[in-house]
């Protein structure tokens, strides 16, 4: 008898989108996909900074997910899963929708870990939110951005450019509890603090928000920031969702991998980027570089378990190239220790970005 593997993608990530790329060309005549995902549309990070300052209009940084599925027959659904069975094999969604399945995969990102959402603060995440919160944000009469990873200095430098365009006086303020790119290295830290004095952003390393009084910000250092908006973008924050499961996790909540990028407890459950951590890499960073190369080794690892054959090991690499829009079309490049700064890394940068986007059109 002919019985089909029922295969649930859940999340539209990096290394979700790679599957759904590679079954554009490819037919499996044994396999039911679906994708199960909060939203439609799949918002594009690496372009975030573009958008906040004015460079792209929403659509151009975005994924049609269900075009995308119909294209690459495979069954598209609109929901937030909130309960996991997987001894069961079965999920719930908000919607009130059970979804069964053989075999399963995780790539629903993080959300950021920070006390001031559940406050004052704005959410960018999930994704399909940002373009709304940053809107109201960068013409806020005075927004402080929370955070001196590459996120908040990207976002920082973006809403000013934004800013200064829109003839918008008042500085964007960054507050950061380390060094402005701590990770990317001493060379990145000072060549960041030398473009954010050029472009009239106001910074502070080194401090952490003790309270907020009156629209008033004070930090441990008893210094005091005025604010009309917030932007948290602190670092990942594990989704709640595979404890609830009972599934074997890290200290922090995220899903626990092996190199083959299963769950040990399941080995049907495979998971990738943001939402997981792999058990022989407990420090790499949660960044869209290792998600999206883990999508071919997680669409060849399915496929060889489903046909009972051996699984590859994911390998990840020890550098990779970083390019950080830096406002005005200009761009901070890194890789490992080495860092320039200039108007052809933006360029560069773009043209990645633009070369990711039109593989999904």
């Amino acid at each position: 008898m002919f019985i089909l593997t029922k295969l649930l993608l859940i999340g539209g990530g990096h290394t979700h989108l790679s599957i759904l790329r590679s079954l554009l060309h490819e037919e499996i005549n044994d396999l039911e996909v679906t994708l199960i995902t909060s939203s439609k549309y799949q918002y594009y990070s690496g372009m975030f900074s573009g958008f906040t300052e004015g460079l792209y209009d929403e659509e151009e940084i975005r994924i049609d997910l269900e075009s995308l599925c119909t294209r690459a027959s495979v069954s598209f659904i609109e929901d937030t899963i909130i309960s996991f069975d997987p001894m069961q094999k079965v999920l719930l969604g908000f919607s009130g929708g059970i979804y069964y399945f053989d075999v399963i995969s995780f790539d629903i990102g993080s959300g950021i870990s920070s006390d001031l959402i559940q406050t004052v603060g704005l959410n960018i995440k999930p994704n399909y939110r940002f373009t709304e919160q940053i809107k109201d944000f960068r013409s806020s009469e005075s927004p402080v951005i929370v955070g001196g990873g590459s996120a908040g200095v990207e976002l920082a430098l973006s809403t000013s450019a934004w800013r200064q365009n829109h003839s918008l006086k008042n500085p964007v303020t960054l507050i950061s509890s380390s060094p402005l790119l701590h990770s990317y290295g001493n060379k990145a830290t000072q060549k960041i603090r030398e473009i954010a004095n050029d472009h009239n952003l106001v910074y502070y390393e080194n401090e952490k928000i003790e309270k907020l009084k009156n629209n008033i910000i004070i930090t441990d250092k008893d210094t005091e920031i005025a604010y009309s908006a917030i932007l948290p973008v602190t670092g990942p924050k594990a989704s709640s969702l595979f404890k609830q499961a009972l599934l074997s996790t890290d200290k922090k909540g995220y899903l626990l991998v092996d190199d083959t990028l299963q769950n040990a407890d399941y080995p049907y459950v495979f998971g990738a980027g943001d939402c997981v951590s792999l058990a022989g890499y407990p420090n790499l960073p949660k960044n869209g570089v290792y998600a999206v190369r883990q999508g071919p080794v997680l669409w060849k690892n399915i496929k060889r378990l489903i046909t009972g054959r051996p699984l590859v090991p994911f390998k990840p690499q020890k550098k990779f190239v970083s390019i950080l829009s830096t406002g005005e079309k200009h761009g901070l490049f890194t890789y490992g220790d080495f860092v320039t700064y200039g108007k052809w890394a933006w360029s560069l940068k773009n043209r990645i970005d633009q070369k990711f986007m039109n593989k999904h059109l």
